[in-house]
Formats: C-alpha cells, structure tokens, sequence
C-alpha cells in the first residue's frame, strides 16, 4: 500500500487525497492479514502529510482454549503523520534535525512515495486480542485426558478440589461470605 504524494506535499496546505484499500493481503510479525479494505484519507500539513484510515482486516489464529483455527475480525481507526525526507517540498526551518526523531516507518521516500504497509500492520497486530478464541463459548481442551472438550464431552471428574481455587472452595463450604 504505497502512495506517490508528491503531488500533495507541492500543494496547498490542507489539500487531501482520498485511497481506498480493497481485499490486499499483507505478513506482519507473523501474522498474515488478508481481505484488508477500507479508506485512507492523506492531508498536507506545514511538515508532514497526516493519514486518517479506518480499516478492517482478517487473520487466522490458534484459539486460546482449544487450539483449533479461530478467524479474527479486526477493525481499526488510524491517525499517523509520515514525515518526508525531501525537504525541499516543505518548510525547512530546524527540518533535518526533526526527521531523524521520527520511525523510520513514518518516513515518506525522496521519491515521494509513502508506504503505510509497515505502520499498518504493527496497529493490526497491536489490535489483536492476546487471547483469540474460536467462538465466545468455547470450552477448551480437558486438562484431565486433554480432549477437545467443543467436539467430544469428556466423563472426568468436574471435582473443584482438584483445582487451584480448592482453598476458596473450601471456605465457602464453611460458610464464607463475598465482600460484596
């Protein structure tokens, strides 16, 4: 997803272009994004060209639970500033210092073009959820005999002594009470 902007950063400033994505596909961090599409809005500043874009994707991961396929709808909404290191299209005033501040990821080329690839991806993969489940009830795998507890109902013991919370178990045999 490359944009020649040249056009915008000899421009007016506040003049726009308008780009939309339709069905790319891009590997990131290991992660691969396909049906990616939405709308890419570019605005010429004093020093940079703003992108405004909202963003859906799809990505395919392993469910937390039960490590089966588990397909992940992502929708963001991105604002970055790319920076261009031609400096003769903006004010130039301190600009050489302030370019090297800036992610190399947010850097228009001396060509002009800028390449939002990179940044889009990182916003993607900062979007997905830590925990990616296959469906919102899934059950898991058993951790007794380690069936698929989604596809074939396990006959092992559901005793809660058996389990990291046996302590509180016990006090609520005993007759504790929540702090509610």
């Amino acid at each position: 997803m490359i944009y020649n902007v040249a056009e915008l950063l000899t421009g007016n400033i506040g003049d726009n272009q308008k780009h939309q994505i339709k069905s790319e596909s891009i590997e990131v961090h290991g992660h691969s994004l396909k049906e990616i599409n939405g709308d890419v809005y570019l605005t010429r500043t004093d020093k940079t060209v703003l992108l405004d874009a909202k963003i859906k994707a799809v990505t395919n991961e392993s469910c937390s639970r039960c490590l089966q396929p588990a397909t992940i709808e992502v929708s963001i909404h991105m604002e970055e500033e790319f920076t261009p290191i031609n400096s003769d299209l903006v004010d130039a005033t301190n600009y050489e210092s302030s370019v090297e501040e800036f992610d190399s990821t947010l850097v228009i080329d001396a060509q002009n073009y800028l390449d939002i690839t990179e940044a889009l991806g990182q916003t993607f993969v900062a979007t997905l959820p830590i925990a990616p489940l296959c469906k919102e009830d899934c059950l898991g795998i058993c951790p007794t005999c380690t069936v698929n507890r989604n596809i074939i109902e396990c006959s092992c013991s559901k005793n809660l002594f058996d389990t990291p919370w046996a302590g509180l178990a016990e006090l609520i045999r005993k007759g504790a009470k929540s702090a509610d």
